[in-house]
């Protein structure tokens, strides 16, 4: 337990120290198997953790090559005052509450918060605002960005006409069907489910890429508050009409985009055919870390490299979101429907 003096001492030692930036990371789950490597081994920086992550961390023997550059905080308000920056890795409803206290605290000069940032997207979009008006430097986990296969899409769409179409398919068993966990993930109401927490990801992805408007979109679940499949087509300027499912409870892990001939008479582009979006060469993925570990690193790296500001892409990507949600139709399916 790190008593409130041993806080102070560090507290006063951080001032002198100069370098790498210490984040803070709020969220025991994604938090720190995700964000933890990432910042440490994919970013050289220090991280600060609450007194309370640390049997959750202690739990994951993975990590344990990382001790040294976690420093213990009593709490999560001492882990804000001392911080550079801060990761928000929480349920969506839980990151709403703690959006407005991090913005209240200058010495929060970068975020980077989870997706959805919110759990549904009016509420989404008053934070961003809220966000946008900090000055702070934003990014929010939408990691497809980060993938190789994205990259090549970006470069392929920009130069294809209407004689060709996007597909792009994603088919696994989420975690909590696979080990019949009731959590959050499965709710639509709080932010989960096969559109807000799954595919919010292709959604910022056709958003950067200039996709504005759903021509159609249906969910299919056992409940409109439990989505497990979700369908839908897009269209975008002088962009190739896009078509992309999500199946969050397929017996097949698989994921595939690629770029096909409307008149099915030529090859089509293949961009990505692998097991899982995050699917990546074993010299990435190994020591047992996640597999989102490599493209969380680049997420992260950007908080101090200089590029252009996310704020457009960060709105078009609510209000594409947004206007999903207000055309999908909702279809009523059995678990093996």
């Amino acid at each position: 337990m790190v008593t409130a003096d041993q806080f102070s001492m560090f507290l006063a030692r951080r001032i002198l120290v100069q370098g790498a930036d210490v984040i803070a990371i709020l969220g025991s789950g994604f938090g720190l198997y995700g964000y933890l490597p990432a910042l440490v081994k994919g970013c050289g920086q220090r991280v600060l953790l609450s007194e309370r992550h640390r049997a959750p961390f202690q739990q994951r023997p993975e990590l344990a090559r990382f001790a040294d550059d976690i420093q213990w905080a009593p709490d999560e308000a001492s882990a804000l005052e001392l911080a550079d920056g801060v990761i928000l890795a929480l349920q969506p409803s839980d990151q709403s509450d703690w959006i407005p206290r991090c913005l209240a605290r200058p010495n929060l000069r970068r975020m980077i918060v989870e997706k959805p940032i919110a759990p549904f997207p009016e509420k989404a979009g008053v934070l961003l605002e809220d966000l946008s008006r900090s000055g702070k430097i934003l990014r929010i986990g939408y990691t497809f960005r980060y993938t190789d296969w994205a990259g090549r899409i970006r470069t392929a769409v920009r130069r294809s006409g209407a004689s060709k179409r996007l597909v792009i398919q994603w088919s696994f068993l989420a975690h909590h069907s696979r080990n019949d966990l009731r959590n959050w993930k499965q709710f639509t109401d709080c932010g989960g489910g096969a559109i807000r927490f799954y595919g919010i990801q292709l959604i910022a992805l056709l958003a950067e890429l200039g996709y504005e408007v759903p021509i159609a979109s249906q969910s299919f679940g056992s409940s409109v508050d439990v989505v497990e499949k979700w369908t839908a087509s897009f269209s975008g300027s002088r962009l190739p009409e896009c078509d992309v499912v999500v199946d969050t409870r397929s017996a097949i892990e698989k994921f595939r985009a690629e770029l096909l001939f409307t008149s099915g008479t030529e090859p089509g582009q293949v961009f990505a055919d692998l097991s899982d979006p995050f699917e990546s060469p074993a010299a990435e993925s190994s020591e047992g870390l996640d597999r989102r570990v490599p493209a969380l690193s680049r997420l992260c790296r950007s908080l101090w490299e200089q590029s252009s500001d996310d704020g457009a892409w960060h709105k078009a990507t609510i209000d594409l979101w947004r206007s999903v949600e207000e055309r999908t139709s909702f279809k009523q399916v059995g678990q093996d429907g």
